[in-house]
């Protein structure tokens, strides 16, 4: 369990004692270094978290599209688990039952994208989280994980000497990056 969090991808639960913070809900790292590599690099990163990735179609359609970006797709929470409200959940909620993993809430869905592309100046890499409105809770829980993994990244690409800057984000403008509110809502339906 990290951060109040157990459980792995769609599956995770979260514990009643945590504080996720305010860390902007998206980075952008400029690299010198391949996009493919930076890439696969953040993505095996996220699952490292806790994060399940997708299971390719959403890189397929970036890379069809020919916008020059390449992406992965991956996920904490289900929808329709952190809905389910019943009887058992509402008599559990803050009791010191919440403590014992079979009895945590739901994680909040959020889908993350991390995607990539060759600049002029250098490789920019995006990673950027979309809490789910369709989930029951409004808490961010993916947070914790999304700065453990940042911090990760730029600890080794700092290490590997390839670090150019890192600049935290609280959106990403809908300009046709695989990371921004309407490509997610077009292509994978997220809401």
């Amino acid at each position: 369990m990290t951060s109040g969090i157990s459980g792995h991808g769609r599956q995770a639960r979260v514990g009643p004692l945590r504080w996720n913070g305010l860390p902007g809900r998206a980075v952008r790292f400029l690299i010198d270094t391949d996009a493919a590599p930076a890439l696969e690099l953040a993505g095996r990163d996220l699952v490292a978290q806790g994060f399940a990735a997708g299971d390719g179609s959403f890189e397929e359609r970036v890379r069809r599209s020919d916008s020059g970006w390449i992406a992965h797709d991956l996920y904490l929470g289900e929808v329709k688990i952190s809905r389910k409200r019943g009887v058992i959940t509402w008599f559990v909620e803050d009791s010191v039952l919440e403590f014992l993993p079979r009895f945590r809430r739901a994680a909040t869905p959020t889908l993350v994208i991390a995607c990539a592309r060759p600049t002029r100046e250098a490789t920019e890499l995006l990673i950027a989280s979309h809490v789910s409105v369709r989930g029951a809770s409004d808490s961010n829980d993916a947070a914790p994980l999304l700065r453990r993994a940042w911090d990760g990244l730029e600890e080794r690409f700092r290490a590997d000497g390839v670090f150019v800057s890192r600049e935290t984000l609280w959106k990403i403008e809908n300009d046709g990056s695989p990371a921004s509110q309407k490509v997610v809502r077009d292509l994978l339906g997220w809401r």
